[in-house]
């Protein structure tokens, strides 16, 4: 059994006293690489700590064009509104024939004009 470590002690009833009344502030600190970490200073007797509250707010009245209810931002259409439907749609039989008769010019082209379908 290795006893080279650091031994800690449960605390007894007066040090628990201290321990418990014992304050410390913590202040992050960052070295000369960026990287933080927390410096503790012992808080003077009249320290206050701030008292953290949730405070519930009510959210403000939506206004016109503004979508309404809590934000989703994975929705691809501000809440109450609908998407109307009027996108263009690619005839993908027409965009094939298209580029192969697009193809078929290039090549008569690259031929020299020569008509090869005969």
């Amino acid at each position: 059994m290795d006893n080279s470590g650091k031994k800690t002690h449960p605390p007894n009833g007066d040090d628990a006293a201290q321990e418990a009344e014992r304050r410390r502030i913590g202040k992050v600190v960052h070295d000369d690489r960026g990287n933080a970490s927390v410096e503790w200073q012992d808080a003077p007797p009249d320290y206050k700590r701030p008292v953290l509250e949730i405070i519930e707010e009510r959210p403000p009245e939506a206004q016109p064009g503004q979508p309404k209810g809590p934000h989703d931002p994975y929705q691809r259409v501000a809440a109450g509104e609908h998407k109307t439907g009027n996108t263009t749609r690619t005839d993908l039989r027409k965009l094939s024939e298209w580029i192969k008769l697009v193809r078929a010019i290039e090549e008569k082209k690259r031929n020299g004009g020569e008509d090869t379908d005969d």
